[in-house]
């Protein structure tokens, strides 16, 4: 296969062929033999123009396109971590191939993605948000995995506390704030600055569609405990585990006020 901008580091060379599977070019010139890196080969101009086009178009709204130009790029290199989760998403909501996404999620775990590639998929998953509820915990355990440097620090923050508080809005019961995703997002607080995802928590007391706020039901003392032992409770113990701070005082302050207030709502 023969890939625009790939060279001989040998003679210099560009009659070149490139194996995609073990990312290794023959030169016809002088015989050499080399590996490409994932970071050389995703710079190289026919993959990064292939991507560039995949990721457009998948912003655009336009799956076929974004489809095509992906598949393009995993033609030269396989692994390429947009190109998989355009053509996941795409086999996923397009093709109603259920399970291609979190397919997609758990290969890309495995990846050590370099410094564009965690880049572009914070891009493209902010843009398909709403169709990622369910796997709001895989990505950004991706991301985070791939963005543990100092200098990471904000952007990463800035992209929890963007997909996050849309994911908690949209769940459709008190359930998914299972054991597990409570240690997920006490992890999250006690290492990141994300008060934008603890006011989505807090602000969900009110407006889970399962609150007894949402349907004055307060009435009903069973659904009543049950949604404050799985919802009011687990909140309490995520904003407990705040970085110390200016912003935990006061969301511990807001939670216990509105504790209280739930619980002389329900006669306690």
């Amino acid at each position: 296969m023969e890939i625009q901008g790939l060279t001989c580091h040998g003679c210099g060379s560009t009659d070149v062929e490139f194996d995609p599977v073990t990312r290794k070019i023959h030169c016809n010139q002088c015989g050499r033999e080399e590996y490409y890196s994932r970071a050389q080969l995703g710079a190289t101009g026919k993959v990064a123009f292939a991507k560039d086009n995949a990721i457009r178009f998948f912003k655009d709204g336009n799956r076929d396109n974004a489809k095509k130009f992906a598949g393009d790029v995993l033609n030269m290199m396989q692994d390429n971590a947009s190109a998989l989760f355009i053509m996941a998403y795409y086999d996923e909501f397009v093709e109603s191939r259920s399970g291609a996404l979190k397919d997609c999620l758990k290969k890309l775990d495995e990846i050590p993605l370099e410094y564009d590639e965690v880049r572009d998929l914070i891009d493209l998953f902010t843009a398909s948000i709403y169709n990622l509820r369910d796997e709001e915990q895989e990505i950004i355990t991706i991301i985070i995995k791939n963005m543990q440097s100092a200098e990471d620090r904000v952007e990463l923050e800035k992209f929890i506390d963007t997909i996050s508080p849309y994911c908690i809005a949209k769940y459709s019961s008190e359930d998914f704030l299972t054991l597990d995703r409570v240690n997920f997002y006490c992890d999250l607080v006690e290492n990141c600055n994300i008060p934008k995802t603890c006011f989505a928590l807090l602000k969900g007391i009110q407006t889970n569609p399962d609150s007894p706020y949402i349907s004055n039901s307060f009435y009903l003392k069973s659904k009543t405990q049950y949604f404050y032992d799985h919802y009011v409770i687990p909140v309490g113990k995520i904003i407990s585990s705040m970085q110390e701070g200016q912003w935990k005082q006061k969301f511990l302050g807001t939670y216990q006020a509105i504790q209280k207030k739930y619980q002389a709502d329900a006669g306690n």
